[in-house]
């Protein structure tokens, strides 16, 4: 936004002023351009709050900006030697905004996409979109543009970047996450830096062509994660789940891509192992499947985007962490759980463990979990 550097007086003659340029690209950012000399006091203000965010002084042909990166509805007061000089509110109606997903992981990116658009309509913003999955979106998102993570965008009045950002004391950036995003659910982290109401959202994904047997009996299945602590860690788990499915006359097809004896993980027997493709087959299979059974990982939110019932297993995060439209089962009251949502995942350690590691504990939370407590809910609705 620039404020006209012209200025109509009485007399009907032209005085040159100074003007101001703003924006809102990492952060609200205030410069002075021009040739009178003068003192600029600027406030960054929360519209809603009142609450001055940051204020400083500033010369002509000088900037300043608040390191605020979320979203927040600024107004921003600038005085020119002590009298009001200019106002702005924030406001990208019919202006451009780009929005970056900073993550390549599957599950973020789907959990995260549709609060882009919750933004455009509520801003009825000219929305710039970039992930690592575009191709996902493209069709069934056509007022937004999509670029490529790394391309330039040109003439933008807002930038926000949707990721979970640490300083280097391992403590939460609260410059770009305005709380800690892991007390709270996966989605909610992209709500709460864009400055939207909370409410799960599922995005809109490409279409594919599935002919749909309802007499098959499948059920997909999804082993592996990142990191130990997201597996199913007891060591029957899957094999008597799998067991259970095969008896009653369900062929279980497993969708991860890892082979087996991966990290030392073991496949169950009696499944079918989907072969490696593109991320299309994958869907195919999982909408002609009575059910999904996975941990937290990016099978698990893709089986809830294609609203197939979703079984979702894990200790390693706290069982309101994920997506609410699913079967959660966690770990037993009174077992360790949660580590992710407490304390920052070392992804150079496999075995991260931060309570238990090197003990009889070790992945006590998932361990403790049993067949019988999924296949108690498989039997509600198979």
């Amino acid at each position: 936004m620039i404020y006209d550097n012209l200025k109509q007086n009485k007399n009907n003659i032209v005085e040159i002023k100074n003007k101001v340029i703003i924006y809102f690209v990492g952060g609200p950012y205030v410069e002075v351009q021009g040739n009178i000399s003068a003192d600029y006091v600027v406030e960054f203000i929360d519209n809603k709050s009142g609450k001055i965010y940051y204020s400083t002084t500033i010369k002509n042909n000088c900037w300043c900006k608040c390191n605020i990166e979320y979203f927040v509805d600024w107004k921003i007061i600038i005085y020119e030697n002590g009298i009001k000089w200019a106002e702005h509110h924030y406001d990208a109606n019919d202006k451009k905004v780009y929005i970056a997903l900073d993550s390549k992981s599957l599950g973020d990116t789907l959990a995260w996409f549709p609060y882009l658009e919750e933004f455009r309509i509520k801003h009825k913003c000219k929305l710039v979109a970039s992930t690592f999955m575009n191709e996902l979106f493209l069709t069934k998102y056509p007022n937004i543009e999509f670029i490529k993570p790394g391309d330039t965008a040109d003439g933008l009045y807002a930038m926000y970047c949707i990721g979970l950002f640490y300083n280097e004391d391992n403590s939460i950036n609260l410059f770009k996450n305005p709380i800690d995003p892991k007390t709270v659910t996966l989605q909610k982290m992209c709500s709460d830096i864009l400055g939207l109401q909370y409410k799960e959202v599922k995005p809109k994904i490409k279409n594919i062509k599935t002919k749909i047997d309802p007499n098959l009996k499948q059920v997909c299945i999804g082993v592996f994660g990142t990191a130990q602590s997201k597996f199913w860690n007891n060591p029957t788990g899957w094999q008597d789940v799998v067991d259970w499915l095969n008896n009653r006359g369900y062929k279980v097809r497993l969708l991860s891509k890892e082979g087996d004896n991966y990290m030392g993980n073991k496949l169950p027997t009696g499944i079918i192992q989907h072969p490696n493709g593109p991320l299309e087959l994958v869907m195919d299979e999982m909408l002609k499947s009575k059910a999904f059974i996975g941990i937290g990982s990016g099978l698990s939110w893709l089986s809830w985007a294609l609203d197939v019932p979703t079984v979702l297993i894990s200790g390693f995060s706290y069982e309101w962490a994920e997506m609410q439209d699913c079967i959660r089962i966690a770990a037993p009251k009174g077992k360790c759980e949660g580590c992710f949502n407490r304390l920052r995942l070392d992804p150079g350690d496999w075995n991260w463990c931060p309570d238990h590691k090197g003990t009889e504990r070790q992945f006590e939370c998932t361990k403790s979990i049993t067949s019988e407590m999924v296949i108690k809910e498989l039997e509600k609705f198979l």
